[in-house]
């Protein structure tokens, strides 16, 4: 429903479950379509003061808190042990800079480059309760933008291509009221992407 992603572009059609378990095998048990496609993209914010923002054309979103994780991982690919440190690392201090909690979190657009990243990402956080090795429960509960649990509603990496903006952009939209079909339509007001960073997005209060 991103309007310039991948699949909206070039593959307009649902995928079916049929599709994906027949899916050509990238380095099992990853099929190609638990992988984001590498594409041409670029993206442009303003950033600015808070008094400065009243005055601009588009209603400002603010940003609450930002931070990144470190790296310390033994080798060139991640253990399972590190990937959950790493994610309850980036979490932790993301509730400890913006003094909020998981359950003040609205949207939320975690990482999703390869499928598999999202459980990380979902449990380091425990947006809507979820815990360690419970995200494949939301998932099951009900994850389109109509709630109860709209989870990665810009469509992530892995459908807009490998942009690594697009849960930036999903974000600010949602929280502006302007993601058109996939905007969520239950509470909006707060929201986070992460990727190896993460930025906290606030609502306008007015």
């Amino acid at each position: 429903m991103t309007p310039w992603s991948f699949y909206s572009l070039h593959e307009p059609y649902q995928l079916t479950l049929e599709d994906y378990y027949n899916g050509r095998i990238i380095m099992e048990p990853l099929v190609i379509y638990d992988c984001d496609r590498p594409v041409n993209n670029c993206g442009a914010y303003i950033i600015t003061t808070a008094e400065r923002a009243k005055t601009m054309k588009q209603p400002p979103v603010y940003i609450l808190n930002h931070c990144q994780t470190a790296g310390g991982h033994r080798s060139s690919m991640f253990t399972l042990e590190e990937e959950e440190q790493k994610g309850d690392s980036l979490a932790r201090k993301m509730w400890e800079g913006s003094g909020l909690k998981p359950e003040d979190v609205d949207i939320f657009n975690p990482y999703d480059g390869y499928l598999t990243f999202t459980q990380f990402n979902l449990e380091a956080f425990k947006w809507h309760g979820v815990g360690r090795g419970e995200a494949h429960d939301l998932y099951a509960s009900g994850i389109e933008v109509e709630g109860p649990h709209p989870f990665n509603s810009s469509g992530g990496n892995n459908g807009t291509g490998r942009t690594r903006n697009a849960a930036y952009f999903d974000c600010i939209e949602q929280l502006r009221g302007q993601a058109g079909p996939r905007q969520v339509t239950t509470r909006c007001e707060i929201a986070i992407a992460t990727y190896h960073d993460g930025t906290m997005f606030g609502k306008n209060p007015n």
